[in-house]
């Protein structure tokens, strides 16, 4: 019986996107069961109250997402005006439901991550989804209307209730039987973890 690893993330976050490689490696180099959950309260229509930004911390933020994708020669470019100005994620976290089901999941993440972050794309933009259907190879019309199902709505729903429930508070969170480890910087951890639990792929 392979081991269950579920990947909790977000398009909304810079780690998500700078931990994307890492996260893959986990499905591709072990022998484990990865469920990529996309995780967004405002996906899910939760109500987000506005806080205060401290600048310190937006200042490291910035600081420490150039460095690290600097060291692993990631592309990184900020949205115009963000984190002032963010984008309503709805649209690319429902679409991410439907990646999965239609088995391109993994090329749908490296798209979007990349258009977002790596271009500074706003995913709102009717030519960013005509731009994206058309390098996945699927026909615009029909992934819209997925989209757009009440079913796919409450399948996100569904998973960030269940990720409120899990105790998922931050992007990426990786969970081992429930048990949480957050952050970009845990990744190795888990790698070593899995390797030591001779969940390694010969």
């Amino acid at each position: 019986m392979s081991l269950r690893v579920e990947v909790f993330f977000s398009y909304q976050s810079p780690y998500s996107y700078l931990a994307l490689e890492s996260l893959y490696e986990i499905e591709n180099n072990y022998d484990v069961e990865v469920l990529w959950q996309p995780f967004s309260a405002k996906a899910a229509g939760q109500t987000v109250p506005s806080a205060p930004i401290n600048p310190d911390k937006l200042a490291y933020l910035f600081e420490d997402t150039r460095r690290f994708a600097a060291e692993n020669n990631i592309p990184l470019e900020f949205p115009e005006g963000w984190p002032e100005v963010e984008y309503d994620p709805s649209r690319i976290t429902r679409g991410a439901v439907v990646a999965g089901d239609m088995g391109i999941l993994m090329e749908y993440n490296y798209k979007v991550f990349h258009k977002i972050w790596g271009l500074g794309e706003n995913p709102n933009e009717d030519s960013f989804m005509n731009e994206l259907c058309d390098e996945l190879d699927v026909e615009l019309g029909e992934f819209l209307s997925k989209v757009s199902t009440s079913d796919t709505r409450e399948r996100v729903k569904g998973t960030y209730r269940r990720g409120r429930k899990l105790g998922v508070f931050d992007t990426p969170t990786i969970l081992i039987d429930k048990e949480r480890i957050v952050g970009i910087d845990k990744i190795g951890y888990v790698k070593e973890r899995l390797t030591k639990e001779g969940f390694a792929k010969k």
